[in-house]
């Protein structure tokens, strides 16, 4: 089987696992979109997440993470349709409950596993056609520029929220990639680089901590940052500060909710839905 079918029979695959698109990219070296990385790395928006400030060479060239590397295949999960995750209990120890707001992708299961689970069926199919064939795959779990690549395979455009958005699949999409060795022709790509968030800045003005500005994201100030990733932060603390953080207690979804993009969200996959009406707070702990 040939590249050019067997990327056509990939892409088949991917839509009846329940991904929403995927695109092909020549792997190769990133060099306009690391000097942003790299600038607002050295100002200190990455507050005291080291793990975004190693591996710098591989962020700049992911055939780092391949040897051979050729090809980067992005895919498209969804996780949800609604413009709004609306509040939810949560249940603390002594059976305690109290309603909060959590992020919405925190909501189903693990999307690590089930996204990789999913691009492992795909790499298998592709080794089946192309015994000889290598790849990796990654769903957040790789220091690659995901939503760069996203852009750059022609699945969507970098918003000023920072996220990938897709003008036929909206902005709630988890990012699956395989890095493979087998090369297949990348996307036309004429919206590559455009921007389409317009004069719109509801993400910016909707931000309850003023964390955001066009393009630019700044960690320590957001809340997200601050109820997940932050060193010492636990559900307990954070429940205390729910108040002064607009509700949120796990994670932070209001510049997404604000973006006009979420109309063309598509329905999230069952395993991204709540599991559950009452959500244990060891749940969230262990996330």
């Amino acid at each position: 089987m040939n590249e050019a079918h067997l990327y056509k029979k990939i892409k088949e695959l991917a839509q009846s696992l329940g991904f929403v698109a995927a695109g092909a990219a020549e792997a190769g070296p990133v060099e306009e979109e690391f000097i942003r990385y790299k600038e607002a790395m050295e100002s200190g928006c990455f507050a005291e997440m080291e793990y975004l400030k190693r591996n710098c060479h591989v962020r700049k060239d992911p055939r780092e993470l391949l040897e051979g590397a050729r090809s980067i295949l992005v895919f498209l999960a969804p996780y949800g349709d609604c413009a709004m995750a609306p509040e939810r209990d949560i249940e603390f120890r002594g059976g305690v409950v109290e309603r909060y707001k959590v992020a919405q992708y925190a909501l189903g299961e693990d999307y690590h596993k089930v996204i990789k689970e999913k691009l492992t069926v795909i790499l298998n199919y592709m080794k089946s056609q192309i015994p000889t064939a290598r790849g990796r795959v990654f769903t957040d779990t790789a220091p690659l520029l995901e939503r760069f690549w996203g852009a750059r395979a022609g699945l969507g455009f970098i918003g000023k929220n920072n996220f990938l958005i897709s003008r036929e699949a909206g902005i709630r999409n988890f990012i699956g990639i395989i890095v493979t060795d087998v090369e297949f022709a990348a996307e036309s790509c004429s919206a590559y680089g455009k921007k389409f968030c317009g004069e719109c800045r509801r993400c910016i003005d909707s931000c309850p901590a003023g964390a955001l500005s066009p393009y630019r994201l700044d960690a320590a100030k957001c809340i997200s940052y601050l109820t997940i990733e932050k060193k010492g932060s636990n559900i307990e603390l954070n429940r205390s500060m729910a108040k002064e953080r607009d509700g949120w207690i796990f994670g932070c979804d209001a510049c997404m909710n604000a973006c006009p993009w979420n109309s063309r969200n598509r329905e999230g996959w069952n395993e991204f839905k709540p599991q559950r009406e009452t959500i244990p707070a060891a749940l969230l702990r262990r996330r």
